[in-house]
């Protein structure tokens, strides 16, 4: 939902300290699952998880986060965004932000005509630009990244990242809903 306002500061107020509770929540969930994952048993997450790929890169978005997702659409441009704000748009005639998962991880490139928006939704509506969503996986594996073997994925260091999953594809990273989705103050 898109702050009106009318919002009073008391509903302004609590909805920060709301906001603030998630995040903490979210960061508490990626403490006990890499606590989990360190216990050398490997943890099936439930739930679906959509794979996205990336600037060449694949990873798991918890599908409870998602709305729809749709084509490329027409996107009106924020002055002064951050580099990963490209804009707004308008879906089902609600506005949505439209962040770029490639600016943050650092590639900036110009997307296809055939890319996706993986319409989420929250305290505001957010579209994620990914380049493609490849498929569903149910339930994956937990898995402590330092037992794996794999290389260092671009995803660590973002902050965007939860864990590491296994799945039939390989390890893919968990998105952390609340780090992808939090849009900037004033976008």
């Amino acid at each position: 939902m898109a702050e009106s306002p009318s919002m009073t500061a008391e509903a302004q107020a609590r909805r920060a300290t709301a906001e603030k509770r998630l995040t903490l929540l979210e960061e508490e969930i990626v403490r006990l699952r890499r606590e989990l994952a360190t216990l050398g048993v490997e943890q099936r997450l439930p739930g679906l998880y959509l794979t996205v790929e990336v600037a060449g890169t694949t990873a798991l978005l918890p599908v409870e986060a998602v709305l729809e997702v749709v084509r490329l659409v027409a996107i009106e441009p924020l002055p002064a965004a951050r580099p990963h704000v490209l804009g707004t748009m308008l879906y089902r005639g609600t506005p949505a932000v439209v962040m770029d998962v490639s600016a943050m991880l650092g590639v900036r490139r110009e997307p296809d005509l055939d890319a996706h928006l993986v319409i989420c939704g929250g305290s505001r509506t957010v579209a994620l630009l990914v380049d493609r969503v490849r498929d569903l996986v149910e339930s994956p594996l937990l898995v402590d990244g330092s037992t794996t073997g794999e290389a260092r994925t671009s995803w660590d260091g973002t902050g965007l990242m939860a864990g590491l999953c296994r799945t039939p594809e390989g390890i893919r990273p968990l998105l952390r809903a609340s780090a992808v989705l939090a849009v900037p103050e004033g976008a």
